[in-house]
C-alpha cells in the first residue's frame, strides 16, 4: 500500500530531524520535528479511514462508508491548522527577538538535506494513486519537503550569522502549512455537506434518458457525492400513462442500466415515473 511506503519515510525522517534537534537547538529543525510527529499520527488515520470506507453498506449507512475518507482528511487539516501552525508562528516570533545560541549547524543542514532527498523520493509514489487519502498524503509530503526547504534556508541563513532567520522560516513553515491545510479543508467539506455534480452532469443524465424508448420527458434530477467517486442519482421520468406496469418495470431497468455503463460514478439510482395522458384522451 502506498500510504504505509509513506509512513516508512516518515519514521525515518522523524528519527533524522530529533537526532538533528538535540544536537542544534534550532527551533526550525524542532518545527520539522512537529510537522513530522502529526503527520505520523494523521497518516494512521488516513490508513485506518481507507480500511473503514472498503466496508459494505449496511442499514445505518445505506450508501456505504465512503465518506470517512473524507471525514479523515478534514481531521487532518483542522489539526494541521489549529495544531501546528498556531504554535509554529508563536515560537517563531519569539525566536525573532531571542535568537538562540546553535551548536553542530553543519550537522544539521547536512540532516535536512538528507530528509529532503527523503520526501522526494515519495512524492512520485504518491503522483501515481488517485483518490482522496492519496491526495491528503500527497499534499502533506509536498508541505514537508517545503518546510524541509525552508529548513535548509534558515539554517543556512544562521551559519552566515543571521540568527533571526530560524525564526522567519519557522514562521514560513507555519504559513505553508496553514495554506494548504484551508485548500484541503475546503475540498473535503464540501463533499461532507452534500457536493453536487456540476450542471454539465445534469445534462448528459437527461439526454441520456430521454434516449430510451418510452420516455417522454426527465425532471427534478437529484445527485449528490455519497463518496468521492461515488454518486446517488434521483429523476423523476414522464411515460404515457396508459402503459403497462409490467412495461414501466422494463423502462426502468433499462435507464438504470444505461446510466451505470455510461456513468460508472453512479452507483445508486432511484426513479421516479410521472405517468400523462395525451389531450382528449380518458384514462381507464
Amino acid at each position: 500500500m502506498k500510504l504505509n511506503f509513506v509512513l516508512a519515510v516518515y519514521i525515518a525522517t522523524l528519527l533524522v530531524k530529533i537526532f538533528v534537534y538535540l544536537l542544534s537547538g534550532l527551533l526550525v529543525i524542532l518545527a520539522d520535528v512537529m510537522h513530522s510527529l502529526a503527520d505520523i499520527a494523521l497518516l494512521l488515520i488516513l490508513i485506518a479511514a481507507s480500511h473503514v470506507s472498503k466496508k459494505d453498506a449496511d442499514e445505518r449507512h445505506p450508501f456505504g462508508h465512503g465518506l470517512i475518507k473524507n471525514l479523515a482528511s478534514l481531521v487532518v487539516s483542522v489539526a494541521f491548522i489549529t495544531l501546528i501552525s498556531f504554535e509554529l508562528a508563536k515560537e517563531g516570533i519569539e525566536r525573532i527577538f531571542n535568537p538562540a545560541n546553535y551548536e553542530n549547524v553543519e550537522t544539521a543542514l547536512f540532516a535536512e538535506l538528507l530528509v529532503l532527498i527523503l520526501l522526494l523520493l515519495a512524492l512520485p509514489v504518491l503522483r501515481k494513486e488517485g483518490g482522496i487519502l492519496n491526495r491528503t498524503a500527497l499534499m502533506e509530503t509536498v508541505n514537508d519537503s517545503l518546510s524541509t526547504l525552508a529548513a535548509i534556508v534558515g539554517i543556512t541563513a544562521v551559519m552566515a550569522g543571521y540568527k533571526a532567520f530560524d525564526g522567519i522560516s519557522a514562521i514560513f513553515v507555519a504559513i505553508l502549512i496553514a495554506f494548504n491545510s484551508f485548500r484541503l479543508f475546503k475540498e473535503n467539506a464540501t463533499f461532507l455537506l452534500g457536493l453536487s455534480p456540476p450542471s454539465e452532469f445534469y445534462s448528459k443524465i437527461e439526454k441520456s434518458v430521454m434516449e430510451v424508448r418510452g420516455v417522454d420527458g426527465v425532471h427534478n434530477l437529484l445527485a449528490v457525492y455519497t463518496a468521492e467517486n461515488e454518486i446517488h442519482l434521483d429523476l423523476h421520468v414522464t411515460i404515457d400513462g396508459r402503459m403497462r406496469v409490467e412495461d414501466a418495470e422494463k423502462i426502468s431497468g433499462e435507464i438504470a442500466r444505461k446510466l451505470r455503463s455510461e456513468f460508472p460514478e453512479i452507483k445508486h439510482v432511484s426513479i421516479h415515473f410521472c405517468p400523462y395522458l395525451k389531450k382528449g384522451e380518458l384514462q381507464k
